[in-house]
């Protein structure tokens, strides 16, 4: 009698362990099975990368992240040394987004985003790279310019060239007043003897 008791109960307490263990293994392959739908995004490659240093400018800024990605909501933004934008135009492919590079300026340059994951997770972040670039020269002034701006011999060489206003390069006009008076008096002289001949006639 006491056997058969002893065996019901190894019985019972066998069963129980089998369905506490049945009940396990069901959640850990639920919780298995939710892990991809829980887990977070995050950034999982950058160009340029964090904390380059860059010796020629970049065509773009392209940042993917480890889940695929919503066109909304999905920004990315990059800041020049002078707190102007230098980023065009964002596109949004699968897990990437990306950004045509605009800046042109030697400093550090800061990329910050905000992407949002098909499953409604947001994530941000930023960092910085620098661009090593020379600046390019000031232009230096052409020739040209400087033989147009000093020129000592033109002023005097147009000066010495051009006539005097005012000045009477032909003939001496005085001889021919002088004449017109002569001939006037000459002529006043024979009208004064005619009148004389004829008052004594």
């Amino acid at each position: 009698m006491g056997d058969s008791r002893r065996r019901t109960g190894e019985h019972r307490a066998a069963r129980r362990g089998a369905a506490v263990l049945a009940v396990l293994v069901g959640l850990g392959a639920l919780l298995l099975g939710a892990t991809p739908a829980w887990a977070h995004n995050a950034l999982v490659a950058a160009s340029p990368a964090k904390n380059a240093t860059l010796k020629a400018v970049p065509s773009a800024v392209k940042l993917s992240f480890l889940a695929t990605l919503k066109s909304d909501g999905t920004k990315l933004t990059v800041t020049g040394p002078d707190a102007a934008a230098a980023a065009g135009p964002v596109t949004v492919s699968g897990k990437t987004v990306s950004a045509p590079f605009t800046g042109s300026a030697g400093g550090t340059y800061t990329v910050a985003y905000e992407v949002l994951s098909k499953d409604g997770h947001l994530v941000k972040g930023s960092y910085t790279f620098t661009l090593a670039i020379a600046e390019s020269a000031a232009p230096s002034p052409s020739p040209l310019t400087e033989s147009a701006q000093v020129s000592p011999s033109a002023s005097p060489v147009a000066a010495s060239t051009a006539p005097v206003a005012g000045s009477d390069t032909g003939d001496p006009w005085w001889p021919w007043v002088g004449g017109a008076a002569v001939a006037g008096l000459l002529v006043g002289g024979v009208i004064n003897l005619v009148k004389k001949r004829r008052a004594q006639a």
